[in-house]
């Protein structure tokens, strides 16, 4: 691998509750307005649940999932936000997509009611195979399927994939839609909350199930500039680890996050000292958000105490294979505003959960260096670290 190969990102492009494009997710995560309200694609209710995160989309075409027309709302975005056209992509560029079911509730329908069989698009890979097809790419083209660190875990790949100079530009994110499948998983799980989803809060008591997707592109840099591109952010780093715990718990004592997160800082040959923010996953259930908060004090020490730590899961809902990119963009956008967006509810902080996890108002704070985190079902831990261009 060329280590010389730097990975910078030159477009990002987003679609969930909050609306289609960076601008509306940026604006409802600074202003702390929640954009939960009760599903209207099938019937919540009688599964117990009576709101989440539905992104109001146009009706999608015949035989293309919920899930990958989000995706390709979110690249057209992403690559116009680059500078970029279709007939202007490299003939290697490629995409890496994370997805927890990706075009499977088609899937899903079909068995219900029979009928055509659906296409490539009807598969865990819809999301990355409905974007290559689009823009006809030739290069790598990968989904990434680990539950909740899917996002996350598509953006490393992705950063590998143009450091071993398997392409100069690739496209990373992750998509998933809301399905009566998830909500039933969940709720038999018993893992969604009862009222406002309050990370980080003494009283939180489950999450709040979203969908969406972002796309970010990734280019490598000297490329990037000689093509005049608009350089947003940097990918300094990424790490993955598994805890090798519980199908669905994480390790109470925080070691996966804890491993993924100095694997980040050693690829980015970082200390933990220059972290200026961190986008948590921050669920707002009870054994996640006490396990974050243990590892980031392992893993950072008192620095820990000393910068902003946020959620947006109250904001947009859990968007499962969406959520690390998406917190991705929120990281770009954090370093270019110098603004922290706030975890909002959190108004009884919970001792256990003792670190800055701005409540309520969004701060004003200066990040040259942004930490996403995510942790998923399974035991699996992804991280990267964002840097100012």
């Amino acid at each position: 691998m060329d280590r010389g190969r730097r990975v910078v990102v030159t477009g990002m492009g987003a679609v969930s509750a909050a609306g289609a494009g960076v601008a509306a997710f940026w604006t409802s995560c600074v202003e702390g307005r929640s954009a939960l309200r009760p599903i209207r694609e099938f019937d919540a209710k009688a599964l117990g649940v009576d709101r989440g995160g539905e992104a109001g989309l146009p009706s999608t075409a015949p035989g293309v999932d919920r899930a990958t027309a989000m995706a390709l709302l979110a690249c057209d975005e992403a690559v116009s936000s680059a500078g970029l056209a279709a007939s202007a992509l490299p003939r290697d560029a490629g995409v890496v997509m994370g997805s927890c079911l990706g075009g499977a509730r088609l899937v899903f329908a079909w068995l219900d009611r029979g009928g055509e069989a659906p296409g490539p698009s009807g598969s865990f890979a819809g999301p990355a195979l409905g974007i290559a097809e689009r823009l006809r790419l030739t290069g790598p083209v990968s989904t990434v399927s680990t539950a909740c660190a899917s996002g996350t875990g598509a953006v490393a790949l992705a950063t590998d994939c143009i450091r071993r100079g398997e392409s100069d530009v690739m496209l990373a994110g992750g998509a998933d839609a809301l399905s009566r499948f998830v909500v039933a998983g969940f709720a038999q799980l018993r893992a969604l909350s009862s009222g406002p989803v309050r990370p980080f809060d003494r009283r939180r008591d489950g999450l709040a199930l979203g969908e969406g997707a972002a796309v970010l592109v990734l280019e490598e840099r000297e490329a990037a500039r000689r093509r005049g591109a608009p350089i947003l952010a940097e990918v300094l780093g990424a790490g993955r680890s598994s805890d090798a715990n519980h199908m669905t718990g994480p390790s109470r004592d925080g070691d996966g996050v804890v491993r993924a997160v100095e694997s980040a800082l050693r690829d980015a040959n970082l200390p933990a000292g220059r972290i200026d923010f961190v986008s948590a996953h921050g669920t707002g259930t009870p054994f996640n958000d006490r396990m974050e908060t243990i590892a980031f004090r392992r893993v950072l020490g008192d620095h820990a105490y000393r910068i902003p730590v946020n959620s947006i899961k109250p904001i947009v809902g859990h968007t499962l294979g969406a959520a690390g990119a998406l917190e991705a963009i929120l990281c770009v956008r954090a370093i270019a505003e110098g603004v922290v967006p706030p975890t909002i509810h959190l108004e009884e902080p919970d001792p256990e959960c003792d670190l800055d996890y701005v409540p309520n108002v969004a701060r004003r704070h200066r990040v040259r260096v942004a930490l996403s985190s995510s942790s998923a079902f399974g035991g699996n831990n992804a991280a990267i670290l964002l840097g100012a261009p």
